[in-house]
């Protein structure tokens, strides 16, 4: 059984119907990962989707199995921890142009807009946060419709902002926003644990681009942490070009194979699981080496054009339209 990190054991079970696994940390910021009540004990488990700087300490019914750890794909972090404050990273991070252009994008952006920095962190109106995620879903939608791309996100956002229901009120979860009088025209949604915040995702309204509004959530964000006593930011998945420029380290996510050590097949499916891991993620290290990344981008938005091409064709609306007579 297969179970994701962040979800099912950063956030515990209180989300999911069906819990399998426990967590929590111990003083040194270990996580101590427990089977819940009327799990079977000697059943295979994998736990995909773990950050190489996390520790993860197997307890309960869980230490008698062992593991394999192997490598999915790249994270990106913003390490804040040698830096005084946000100017210095600022100033660390962008050369003098490159920081007066994105400033210069905030000043144009509050002199032009009736604009405004709203964080919400801590109690929220239900209302008030249904706007903020359907206005995110809009973003979204129609930010990778211009990019003739899918986004794997979008389908989570209701199950997000359920947890968001539960987590913003305990202040472990946080929304920044930039606001066009009370109407969202960017936002940015991440989970906080420890001193860590997940950045899961930033979008904006792209009729207010040339503002450069990722941006401005980006350094509202930083700027944030520091006031907070957070010292990484975790951006995740997805090698993007926003995020080469604020990030200045990166990590491994992992996937570790749980099986029962007296148990043969259990082990040598949890040895074919780490090798195919292993091939995957340095066959696409070398591949990117050589620039294959480029053909598979055109061959996303070549797949995302045929889909809609076919779905335009079979939709009610279209077949429902007379043939024109000559």
């Amino acid at each position: 059984m297969k179970t994701r990190f962040l979800l099912d054991i950063l956030l515990g079970p209180s989300h999911i119907e069906a819990p399998v696994f426990m967590g929590k940390t111990d003083e040194d910021g270990t996580f101590l990962v427990s089977l819940v009540e009327n799990q079977y004990k000697d059943e295979a488990y994998a736990i995909i989707d773990v950050p190489n700087y996390q520790s993860v300490k197997l307890s309960g019914a869980l230490t008698s199995h062992n593991r394999f750890v192997s490598p999915l794909y790249q994270g990106y972090l913003i390490n804040l921890e040698k830096y005084n404050g946000f100017e210095d990273y600022f100033k660390d991070r962008f050369n003098a142009k490159g920081a007066r252009n994105l400033k210069r994008q905030g000043k144009k952006l509050f002199k032009e807009v009736s604009a405004r920095k709203v964080t919400y962190h801590g109690k929220t109106e239900r209302a008030t946060l249904d706007m903020l995620f359907e206005s995110l879903n809009l973003f979204l939608e129609t930010r990778f419709e211009q990019k003739e791309v899918s986004n794997y996100e979008i389908p989570l956002l209701p199950l997000y902002k359920e947890m968001f229901y539960k987590l913003l009120p305990k202040k472990k979860a946080v929304i920044f926003s930039l606001l066009d009088g009370d109407d969202p025209m960017a936002l940015g949604i991440g989970f906080v644990y420890g001193d860590t915040l997940y950045l899961f995702n930033i979008a904006y309204d792209i009729a207010y681009s040339k503002y450069g509004p990722g941006n401005q959530i980006m350094m509202e964000a930083i700027a944030w942490c520091f006031n907070m006593g957070i010292s990484r930011v975790d951006m995740g998945r997805g090698d993007f070009l926003h995020k080469r420029k604020w990030v200045n380290s990166f990590y491994t996510y992992t996937q570790i194979d749980l099986y029962s050590s007296k148990n043969i097949g259990q082990r040598l499916r949890a040895l074919l699981s780490w090798t195919l891991n292993n091939c995957r993620f340095y066959g696409i290290l070398i591949l990117k080496k050589l620039q294959v990344h480029q053909l598979a981008k055109r061959w996303f938005i070549w797949k995302y054009r045929a889909k809609q091409l076919f779905n335009n064709k079979n939709s009610p609306a279209t077949k429902n339209i007379p043939e024109s007579k000559p």
